[in-house]
């Protein structure tokens, strides 16, 4: 697990994970959230309140035009406020995504591909050119879990998606907001905005899909949390066992990890013992489980959920975490 992890956290591998994050991000939005006016925030709501500003031939130019434009924006700050090297990693984004969302909506060929899938999906409604509630629902919430994934996996890859994620960082390094709950926060700003502008002159045209919009910010920051902050919980175990020279030697050669061994006394018997303390992956959890449920039944064990561990193995030193 943890030669996979190395290899994981290589640079080409990051740059690759963001890369195509971003272009999942872009997929979603553009098969299943524009066609449909759906305001989700980010980009792509930004967008569909410009582009219902202009004619129908100039929409896709403006709506590209307010993607490009806002990713360049946001990666300058992300570059003064964040760090260098998390502005390198989103400068691919700020090419990649822009760039997908081209793809999918005005280059012939994967614009055709894009635009057969939202058909596709549309003629299993009543009536294609008058979706209902039910196919609003179904194309956020599908839309939502799509670009949740997406931003996770950027985020994995140590950059963003080159859009309004890039304050989702800021509101965690400065404010200590996490960025499932600072991305709901900076979407429902979008929604509303949304509302406030478009409502008013054509409610019946923009209420619903601002409405579904706000359904599919939610599954967007649920899957935000499944996928990217669960993935890098990490547990730190305590272990009380006659057996803790087998056990260290487990951790150590066969888990490569380090254990710090604590002399600890009981408060019933006063009898002095060892305590190992190792801080381990999920997967890693349930490998030392089993080892130890095979040498010591008897075994003492205590495993508790970590909110960030700093050092070699896990992230940089809080220093430089600090001052990314």
């Amino acid at each position: 697990m943890t030669k996979i992890n190395k290899i994981r956290n290589t640079k080409p591998i990051m740059y690759l994970t963001v890369i195509l994050g971003s272009i999942i991000v872009a997929f979603a939005n553009t098969v299943f959230l524009t066609p449909l006016d759906i305001n989700a925030g980010g980009l792509n709501g930004i967008g569909i309140i410009v582009m219902h500003f202009c004619s129908e031939e100039a929409k896709m130019i403006a709506y590209n035009i307010v993607i490009y434009a806002f990713s360049i924006i946001l990666w300058f700050i992300g570059f003064f406020f964040i760090s260098k090297e998390f502005a390198f990693k989103t400068l691919i984004s700020t090419i990649v995504f822009p760039f997908a969302t081209s793809l999918f909506t005005i280059i012939p060929g994967t614009k055709d591909f894009a635009e057969s899938i939202t058909k596709i999906l549309l003629s299993y409604c009543p009536n294609p050119a008058a979706p209902d509630i039910g196919a609003y629902m179904l194309f956020a919430m599908v839309g939502g879990v799509i670009v949740g994934f997406g931003v996770a996996v950027t985020f994995m890859g140590g950059g963003s998606t080159g859009g309004v994620d890039v304050l989702t960082f800021i509101f965690e390094k400065y404010l200590r907001i996490k960025q499932s709950i600072a991305s709901f926060i900076i979407d429902g700003l979008v929604v509303g905005i949304g509302m406030c502008v478009l409502c008013p002159g054509a409610a019946e045209q923009y209420l619903l899909p601002c409405l579904v919009g706000i359904l599919s910010i939610a599954v967007s920051a649920l899957m935000i949390d499944i996928i990217y902050i669960r993935f890098q919980t990490v547990y730190q175990v305590d272990v009380i066992s006659s057996k803790w020279e087998e056990i260290s030697r487990y951790v150590q050669d066969d888990l490569l990890r380090g254990a710090t061994i604590i002399p600890v006394k009981g408060g019933y018997k006063h009898t002095d013992k060892i305590m190992l303390r190792v801080v381990l992956s999920k997967s890693q959890i349930e490998e030392l489980q089993s080892f130890i449920a095979s040498i010591d039944e008897k075994a003492f064990v205590t495993i508790t959920t970590t909110k960030a561990v700093f050092g070699e193995g896990f992230k940089a030193t809080i220093k430089k975490y600090l001052n990314k």
